[in-house]
Protein backbone atom coordinates (compact mmCIF):
# COMPACT_ATOMS: atom_id res chain seq x y z
CA UNK A 1 0.00 0.00 0.00
CA UNK A 2 1.00 3.62 -0.46
CA UNK A 3 0.75 6.44 2.06
CA UNK A 4 1.33 10.17 1.76
CA UNK A 5 3.95 11.49 4.19
CA UNK A 6 2.28 14.90 4.37
CA UNK A 7 -0.92 13.29 5.64
CA UNK A 8 0.92 11.29 8.30
CA UNK A 9 2.93 14.35 9.35
CA UNK A 10 -0.31 16.32 9.76
CA UNK A 11 -1.81 13.67 12.04
CA UNK A 12 -3.86 11.81 9.44
CA UNK A 13 -1.95 8.56 9.86
CA UNK A 14 -4.93 6.32 9.08
CA UNK A 15 -5.02 6.51 5.30
CA UNK A 16 -3.76 4.54 2.31
CA UNK A 17 -3.92 3.83 -1.39
CA UNK A 18 -3.98 0.07 -1.79
CA UNK A 19 -2.10 -2.03 -4.32
CA UNK A 20 -3.16 -5.42 -5.65
CA UNK A 21 -0.64 -7.21 -3.42
CA UNK A 22 -0.92 -8.79 0.02
CA UNK A 23 -4.44 -10.23 -0.03
CA UNK A 24 -6.11 -13.63 -0.40
CA UNK A 25 -7.97 -13.23 -3.71
CA UNK A 26 -6.95 -15.60 -6.50
CA UNK A 27 -6.75 -15.82 -10.27
CA UNK A 28 -7.12 -12.56 -12.19
CA UNK A 29 -8.23 -10.94 -8.92
CA UNK A 30 -4.83 -11.61 -7.35
CA UNK A 31 -4.66 -10.64 -4.57
CA UNK A 32 -6.02 -7.60 -2.67
CA UNK A 33 -9.39 -7.16 -4.37
CA UNK A 34 -11.66 -4.88 -2.33
CA UNK A 35 -14.82 -5.09 -4.45
CA UNK A 36 -17.71 -7.12 -3.03
CA UNK A 37 -19.28 -7.45 -6.48
CA UNK A 38 -16.38 -9.35 -8.06
CA UNK A 39 -15.91 -12.43 -5.86
CA UNK A 40 -17.07 -14.29 -2.79
CA UNK A 41 -17.69 -12.05 0.20
CA UNK A 42 -15.46 -14.17 2.46
CA UNK A 43 -12.28 -13.34 0.56
CA UNK A 44 -13.10 -9.64 0.36
CA UNK A 45 -13.73 -9.46 4.11
CA UNK A 46 -10.35 -11.10 4.73
CA UNK A 47 -8.71 -8.49 2.52
CA UNK A 48 -10.35 -5.65 4.44
CA UNK A 49 -9.20 -7.23 7.68
CA UNK A 50 -5.61 -7.32 6.42
CA UNK A 51 -5.78 -3.62 5.47
CA UNK A 52 -7.44 -2.75 8.77
CA UNK A 53 -4.68 -4.38 10.79
CA UNK A 54 -1.90 -2.93 8.66
CA UNK A 55 -3.10 0.68 8.83
CA UNK A 56 -4.96 0.72 12.15
CA UNK A 57 -8.46 1.36 10.82
CA UNK A 58 -11.39 0.91 13.22
CA UNK A 59 -13.15 -1.69 11.07
CA UNK A 60 -16.06 0.63 10.29
CA UNK A 61 -16.07 1.14 6.51
CA UNK A 62 -18.28 3.58 4.58
CA UNK A 63 -18.28 2.58 0.90
CA UNK A 64 -19.33 4.44 -2.24
CA UNK A 65 -21.74 3.19 -4.89
CA UNK A 66 -19.91 4.58 -7.91
CA UNK A 67 -21.43 5.49 -11.26
CA UNK A 68 -19.07 8.26 -12.48
CA UNK A 69 -21.24 11.01 -11.02
CA UNK A 70 -20.23 14.30 -9.41
CA UNK A 71 -22.22 13.39 -6.27
CA UNK A 72 -20.57 13.48 -2.85
CA UNK A 73 -22.14 12.33 0.42
CA UNK A 74 -21.55 13.08 4.08
CA UNK A 75 -20.59 9.88 5.88
CA UNK A 76 -22.10 9.24 9.29
CA UNK A 77 -21.11 6.80 12.02
CA UNK A 78 -21.40 3.14 11.01
CA UNK A 79 -20.87 -0.23 12.62
CA UNK A 80 -19.07 -2.58 10.26
CA UNK A 81 -19.74 -2.03 6.56
CA UNK A 82 -22.10 0.44 4.93
CA UNK A 83 -22.52 0.72 1.14
CA UNK A 84 -24.36 3.75 -0.22
CA UNK A 85 -27.71 2.79 -1.73
CA UNK A 86 -27.68 5.61 -4.30
CA UNK A 87 -24.96 6.67 -6.79
CA UNK A 88 -22.14 8.38 -4.89
CA UNK A 89 -18.55 8.94 -6.06
CA UNK A 90 -17.17 10.94 -3.14
CA UNK A 91 -17.42 10.92 0.65
CA UNK A 92 -16.57 13.39 3.40
CA UNK A 93 -16.84 13.38 7.19
CA UNK A 94 -15.72 14.92 10.46
CA UNK A 95 -16.62 11.79 12.43
CA UNK A 96 -13.96 9.63 14.01
CA UNK A 97 -13.74 5.89 13.44
CA UNK A 98 -15.41 6.03 10.01
CA UNK A 99 -13.18 4.84 7.19
CA UNK A 100 -14.12 6.44 3.87
CA UNK A 101 -13.55 4.12 0.89
CA UNK A 102 -13.58 4.89 -2.83
CA UNK A 103 -12.58 2.43 -5.56
CA UNK A 104 -10.47 2.64 -8.69
CA UNK A 105 -8.76 0.55 -11.35
CA UNK A 106 -7.31 3.32 -13.58
CA UNK A 107 -9.52 6.23 -12.44
CA UNK A 108 -8.11 8.84 -10.07
CA UNK A 109 -8.36 8.40 -6.28
CA UNK A 110 -8.09 11.64 -4.29
CA UNK A 111 -7.80 12.09 -0.52
CA UNK A 112 -8.37 15.50 1.07
CA UNK A 113 -7.92 16.64 4.68
CA UNK A 114 -8.36 19.96 6.49
CA UNK A 115 -5.56 20.32 9.03
CA UNK A 116 -7.45 22.84 11.19
CA UNK A 117 -11.07 21.63 11.21
CA UNK A 118 -10.01 17.95 11.12
CA UNK A 119 -12.34 16.73 8.42
CA UNK A 120 -11.52 14.46 5.48
CA UNK A 121 -12.78 13.38 2.07
CA UNK A 122 -12.18 10.55 -0.39
CA UNK A 123 -13.11 10.95 -4.05
CA UNK A 124 -13.26 8.75 -7.16
CA UNK A 125 -12.58 10.91 -10.22
CA UNK A 126 -12.50 9.31 -13.66
CA UNK A 127 -12.64 11.47 -16.78
CA UNK A 128 -16.32 12.19 -16.19
CA UNK A 129 -15.79 13.10 -12.55
CA UNK A 130 -12.79 15.21 -13.47
CA UNK A 131 -14.78 17.02 -16.15
CA UNK A 132 -17.56 17.65 -13.60
CA UNK A 133 -15.01 18.74 -10.95
CA UNK A 134 -16.16 16.31 -8.29
CA UNK A 135 -13.22 17.15 -6.01
CA UNK A 136 -14.39 20.78 -5.99
CA UNK A 137 -17.79 19.54 -4.84
CA UNK A 138 -16.21 17.65 -1.95
CA UNK A 139 -14.19 20.70 -0.92
CA UNK A 140 -17.29 22.93 -1.10
CA UNK A 141 -19.20 20.56 1.15
CA UNK A 142 -16.36 20.49 3.71
CA UNK A 143 -16.37 24.29 3.74
CA UNK A 144 -20.16 24.47 4.04
CA UNK A 145 -20.67 21.72 6.62
CA UNK A 146 -17.58 22.08 8.80
CA UNK A 147 -16.25 25.60 8.25
CA UNK A 148 -13.14 24.19 6.57
CA UNK A 149 -10.84 26.38 4.47
CA UNK A 150 -9.12 25.22 1.26
CA UNK A 151 -5.92 27.02 2.24
CA UNK A 152 -5.70 24.68 5.26
CA UNK A 153 -6.28 21.54 3.20
CA UNK A 154 -3.85 18.96 1.91
CA UNK A 155 -4.66 16.64 -0.98
CA UNK A 156 -3.12 13.44 -2.31
CA UNK A 157 -3.71 12.08 -5.81
CA UNK A 158 -3.08 8.34 -5.81
CA UNK A 159 -2.06 5.85 -8.51
CA UNK A 160 -4.12 6.09 -11.70
CA UNK A 161 -3.67 5.63 -15.42
CA UNK A 162 -1.07 8.15 -16.56
CA UNK A 163 -0.95 10.53 -19.46
CA UNK A 164 1.57 8.11 -20.94
CA UNK A 165 -1.12 5.45 -21.42
CA UNK A 166 -4.58 7.01 -21.32
CA UNK A 167 -5.71 7.28 -24.93
CA UNK A 168 -9.18 8.75 -25.49
CA UNK A 169 -11.32 9.78 -28.43
CA UNK A 170 -12.81 13.06 -29.54
CA UNK A 171 -15.92 12.33 -27.45
CA UNK A 172 -13.87 12.79 -24.28
CA UNK A 173 -11.84 15.70 -25.66
CA UNK A 174 -14.94 17.58 -26.78
CA UNK A 175 -16.50 17.29 -23.35
CA UNK A 176 -13.67 19.11 -21.56
CA UNK A 177 -13.30 22.87 -21.30
CA UNK A 178 -9.55 22.46 -20.65
CA UNK A 179 -7.73 21.19 -23.76
CA UNK A 180 -4.33 21.79 -22.16
CA UNK A 181 -4.51 18.37 -20.51
CA UNK A 182 -4.67 16.58 -23.87
CA UNK A 183 -1.97 15.72 -26.38
CA UNK A 184 -3.23 14.97 -29.88
CA UNK A 185 -1.90 11.87 -31.65
CA UNK A 186 -1.36 11.26 -35.34
CA UNK A 187 -4.25 8.78 -35.35
CA UNK A 188 -6.68 11.53 -34.39
CA UNK A 189 -7.00 10.41 -30.78
CA UNK A 190 -5.68 12.08 -27.65
CA UNK A 191 -3.63 11.29 -24.56
CA UNK A 192 -5.29 12.66 -21.42
CA UNK A 193 -3.31 13.58 -18.28
CA UNK A 194 -5.79 12.99 -15.47
CA UNK A 195 -3.15 13.74 -12.81
CA UNK A 196 -2.64 17.26 -14.13
CA UNK A 197 -6.35 17.80 -14.69
CA UNK A 198 -7.26 16.82 -11.13
CA UNK A 199 -4.44 18.88 -9.66
CA UNK A 200 -5.77 21.86 -11.59
CA UNK A 201 -9.27 21.35 -10.12
CA UNK A 202 -7.84 21.18 -6.60
CA UNK A 203 -5.80 24.35 -7.12
CA UNK A 204 -8.77 26.20 -8.61
CA UNK A 205 -10.80 25.21 -5.53
CA UNK A 206 -8.22 26.99 -3.36
CA UNK A 207 -5.83 24.30 -2.14
CA UNK A 208 -2.26 25.67 -2.34
CA UNK A 209 -0.03 24.05 -4.94
CA UNK A 210 2.50 23.05 -2.29
CA UNK A 211 -0.26 21.17 -0.42
CA UNK A 212 -1.11 18.89 -3.35
CA UNK A 213 0.82 15.64 -3.65
CA UNK A 214 0.74 13.44 -6.74
CA UNK A 215 1.81 9.79 -6.68
CA UNK A 216 2.56 9.69 -10.40
CA UNK A 217 2.30 5.90 -10.41
CA UNK A 218 0.63 4.65 -13.61
CA UNK A 219 -1.76 1.74 -13.04
CA UNK A 220 -1.54 0.68 -16.71
CA UNK A 221 2.27 0.68 -16.79
CA UNK A 222 2.39 -1.20 -13.49
CA UNK A 223 -0.59 -3.53 -13.83
CA UNK A 224 1.39 -6.16 -11.91
CA UNK A 225 1.23 -3.85 -8.89
CA UNK A 226 -2.13 -2.16 -9.47
CA UNK A 227 -5.43 -3.26 -10.98
CA UNK A 228 -5.87 -1.68 -14.41
CA UNK A 229 -9.17 -1.93 -16.26
CA UNK A 230 -7.59 -1.10 -19.59
CA UNK A 231 -4.54 -3.30 -19.25
CA UNK A 232 -6.66 -6.36 -18.46
CA UNK A 233 -9.76 -5.64 -20.60
CA UNK A 234 -11.85 -5.45 -17.44
CA UNK A 235 -10.63 -8.67 -15.81
CA UNK A 236 -9.51 -7.14 -12.55
CA UNK A 237 -10.33 -6.34 -8.96
CA UNK A 238 -10.68 -2.95 -7.30
CA UNK A 239 -8.09 -0.84 -5.53
CA UNK A 240 -9.23 1.52 -2.78
CA UNK A 241 -8.32 4.91 -1.40
CA UNK A 242 -9.14 5.01 2.31
CA UNK A 243 -8.98 7.57 5.08
CA UNK A 244 -10.25 7.73 8.66
CA UNK A 245 -10.08 10.25 11.48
Amino acid sequence: MLKCKAFSDAGFEKHCFTTRLGGVSEGYLYSMNLSFSREEKENVLKNYDIIKNAVGFSGNFFLTNQEHTDTVKQASAVNGFYICDTPVDGLYTDKQNVCLCVFVADCVPVLIADTEKRCVAAVHSGWRGTKQKITRNAISEMVSKYGASPENMIAAIGPCIGGCCYEVGSDVYDGFSAPEFFTKKQNGKYMLDLNAANKSVLKAAGIPNENIFVSGECTFCKSDLYYSHRATNGRRGNLAAMIEL
